[in-house]
């Protein structure tokens, strides 16, 4: 009888124990997860400028449509932050960010910006940046310069 009693108070104790337990792998497996996202490591930051060279513009007061693209490769996964400034100037342009997964891969943003070209102008020249602010990276495009046609 005594076995019994001692049996029956040992239930309720096992059955809490093993509903603790998922309970216990979830907070793990969350905590986990959070970890996983400083994981991502950025190894290559490029900006290509998607013109040809050599094009010539109009000059005749309408801004001309520059673009270029933002390439970042990562390994790991997590989500990298970006913004674009344009020519010297500090406003952040086209805040977004890149969601990598497990392993390598590269992710593209298209940037497209209107430089002034003003009536008369021999030229339009112009460059952007690439900001990843949690990497303390950022990659400047080459200068773009497109004469003005005649």
């Amino acid at each position: 009888m005594r076995r019994r009693y001692l049996m029956l108070l040992a239930a309720p104790l096992l059955a809490s124990s093993m509903a603790l337990a998922p309970a216990h792998v979830a907070q793990a497996a969350a905590a986990g997860t959070s970890g996983v996202e400083q994981a991502v490591k950025v190894t290559k930051v490029e900006v290509v400028t998607l013109l040809k060279p050599g094009e010539t513009v109009e000059c005749n007061g309408t801004p001309v449509a520059m673009a270029f693209d933002g390439k970042v490769t990562a390994t790991g996964p997590g989500t990298v932050r970006y913004h674009w400034t344009v020519n010297a100037g500090r406003a952040r342009v086209s805040p977004g960010t890149f969601a990598f997964g497990a392993g390598t891969s590269t992710k593209v943003a298209l940037q497209v910006v209107d430089m002034p070209a003003p009536k008369n102008a021999k030229a339009v020249t112009g460059y952007v940046t690439l900001h990843l602010p949690d990497q303390k990276k950022s990659v400047r495009s080459e200068q773009v310069t497109f004469p003005c046609k005649k």
